[in-house]
């Protein structure tokens, strides 16, 4: 399910998915601001939305900016004139992709997907993602796949970032050990293996055989190198070679506590900023604190 607004990418509230009215007709939501406009400038969206696809909203706010800026004042809805359309950007960009990825991610990777567009290069573009645990370092954040690699990536609550990077040319193979209510993905690399436990277990199943097929039919890159990290990212050494365990999923190593009460923490900083609701701080932090 999307987690983020179609049009300006800030996270939906559970209002905004209730409301069912909020819904795109290729799968997107909008949050109540965005849908607000949108029935500023066309009140038949109020009930129709759902028959509008996100190409023809753009075109609606794009028109009515337009039309503002030639006829001051002429606008038959009141307040048209005064919203100002922005060009979509690298980030806008980004998260379109993780939406029509239909990825499951959390508002606590809302942090993490912000900072995609200091790590992706301009052609790069987003294959497969999921929100996850590294069992070598025991750091909560998202991996992802471009055409060209794997990376996990973690925002630290001080700032700074953890980056581990794995090219496609350098990855063997990647496979997944399901278990009842995680799965454990398994990136398998000429240096050894790194295992990620994945937030989705349907997640691992997907990431596999997606990266897996690029990896098959690899894409050529472009004669532009991928951007350099920026100087505040951390990068993490890869693990130390080690052989593929048939060690069951069950085994993996849960979440430490001080993993879980930093996370606590984010939760609430989050909150204090505005993107959290109460009743979502409440949920999420109940899932954690199971996870002692």
């Amino acid at each position: 399910m999307n987690t983020i607004c179609a049009l300006c990418g800030t996270p939906l509230t559970s209002t905004d998915m209730l409301v069912g009215k909020n819904k795109l007709a290729d799968g997107g939501y909008l949050c109540a601001e965005c849908f607000n406009k949108a029935i500023t400038i066309n009140r038949d969206l109020a009930n129709n939305l759902h028959q509008f696809y996100f190409a023809e909203i753009t075109g609606m706010f794009l028109k009515s900016k337009i039309d503002a800026s030639q006829n001051p004042g002429s606008s038959p809805y009141s307040g048209a004139s005064n919203y100002e359309y922005d060009a979509p950007t690298r980030l806008d960009e980004i998260k379109d992709q993780i939406v029509s990825l239909k990825a499951r991610l959390s508002v606590l990777a809302n942090e993490e997907v912000n900072e995609l567009d200091k790590v992706l290069d301009q052609n790069e573009r987003l294959i497969a993602i999921a929100e996850c645990i590294n069992l070598h370092n025991k750091r909560e954040g998202i991996i992802f796949s471009t055409q060209w690699r794997v990376i996990f990536m973690d925002k630290k609550f001080l700032g700074g970032m953890v980056k581990n990077e794995y090219t496609h040319k350098d990855i063997t193979s990647l496979d997944q050990v399901e278990n009842l209510l995680y799965s454990v993905l398994r990136v398998n690399t000429r240096g050894g293996t790194v295992e990620f436990k994945l937030h989705n277990k349907s997640d691992g199943r997907t990431f596999c055989d997606t990266v897996n097929g690029q990896i098959r039919e690899p894409e050529r890159p472009s004669h532009q190198q991928a951007t350099q990290p920026q100087s505040f990212f951390q990068n993490v050494p890869s693990p130390a070679p080690q052989s593929i365990s048939s060690q069951s999923a069950s085994n993996t190593p849960k979440s430490s506590s001080e993993d879980i009460f930093e996370q606590l923490e984010k939760l609430g900083k989050l909150r204090q900023m505005g993107v959290l609701s109460e009743e979502e701080f409440s949920i999420q932090k109940a899932k954690l604190l199971e996870r002692l």
